[in-house]
């Protein structure tokens, strides 16, 4: 992917911290890449080129745990508590309920 493994495409200037108490509206399975569509004060659509960890209900998810996909599924409505990117190496989104996602910005993932 040339380097860009996390875009985030917005109808203005936006950063990832804006994603604060924007709702979880869908998930989008691209082949090898996910698409996470939020709605709040602006939509928001943020591309994962590493397939992020999620953490739900205590439990760690990888792209190889059985139940990955329903796991990123379940947070779909879910609002955003925290978003930030952890010292250059990777996006993390914290939801309301304490559930999540790590999206790694490395190649290696």
């Amino acid at each position: 992917m040339g380097g860009l493994l996390c875009y985030l495409a917005v109808f203005f200037n936006m950063t990832i911290e804006t994603l604060k108490n924007s709702e979880l509206s869908s998930v989008i399975f691209i082949r090898d890449y996910l698409q996470f569509v939020f709605e709040g004060e602006q939509t928001a659509t943020l591309t994962a080129y590493t397939l992020p960890l999620t953490f739900v209900g205590g439990r760690k998810y990888n792209s190889h745990t059985v139940g990955y996909r329903d796991a990123l599924v379940s947070l779909i409505n879910q609002v955003v508590k925290e978003s930030v990117v952890q010292d250059g190496h990777a996006i993390s989104i914290i939801f309301d309920n304490g559930d999540g996602v790590e999206i790694s910005l490395k190649e290696d993932g």
